[in-house]
């Protein structure tokens, strides 16, 4: 930058006119930040006592910071756009607080939250704990049967070796034996026949 240059910027009224500008909006800033400190301080007071909000306060507060944002942006150069009282009173952009929840309406959203959150797990793990008992009695099911199957095999053998066992130990028919024993009868009964025949024919 020649020294030419440097001169005609030091010599431009519109810079030092802009730093007569920059002073001003710099000790209107303090005054904002005290006033907004003044609406937060009354804002909380009156939550406390009410239990709510102030939505007056709230637009004043919601007003003083895009006063404060305008401002800043003026001193660091992002604009040239003068702001209060060399242009408008910037609007609240929170025309509508219907949709303002106090800290209690939140708390309470998010305990219900929460609760839902553990119902919905207590359930989730008493249906597991539900599937899962059914498996574990068929599992005991079948080590009873497994169990029991030895058992019953070993009864079934010593019933077939019992009915075995008289097979054994029956006696043997010896039909020879047996013959003999029916020829003598015979024999007896013919001389018994005999005996009486005779007896009648000596009466």
């Amino acid at each position: 930058m020649s020294n030419e240059e440097l001169k005609q910027n030091l010599t431009s009224t519109n810079q030092w006119l802009r730093l007569i500008y920059m002073v001003l909006f710099a000790v209107l800033l303090e005054i904002a930040g005290f006033v907004m400190l003044a609406v937060v301080i009354a804002q909380f007071l009156f939550a406390i006592v009410s239990g709510k909000a102030n939505d007056n306060l709230r637009r004043l507060g919601d007003q003083i910071s895009s006063y404060i944002y305008q401002t800043l942006q003026f001193l660091i150069y992002n604009t040239e756009e003068k702001p209060f009282p060399f242009s408008e009173w910037p609007e609240s952009e929170e025309e509508d607080l219907s949709t303002y929840e106090s800290a209690e309406e939140i708390d309470g959203e998010v305990i219900a939250a929460a609760d839902a959150d553990a119902e919905a797990d207590v359930a989730a793990d008493a249906g597991t704990g539900s599937d899962a008992a059914p498996a574990d009695a068929d599992e005991k099911t079948v080590a009873t049967t497994e169990a029991k199957k030895p058992k019953t095999r070993a009864k079934a053998s010593a019933a077939s070796s019992q009915e075995e066992a008289p097979e054994a130990d029956e006696p043997v028919i010896q039909l020879g034996a047996d013959s003999d024993t029916s020829a003598d009868n015979a024999a007896k009964d013919a001389a018994s026949a005999h005996r009486k025949e005779n007896s009648a024919d000596e009466k």
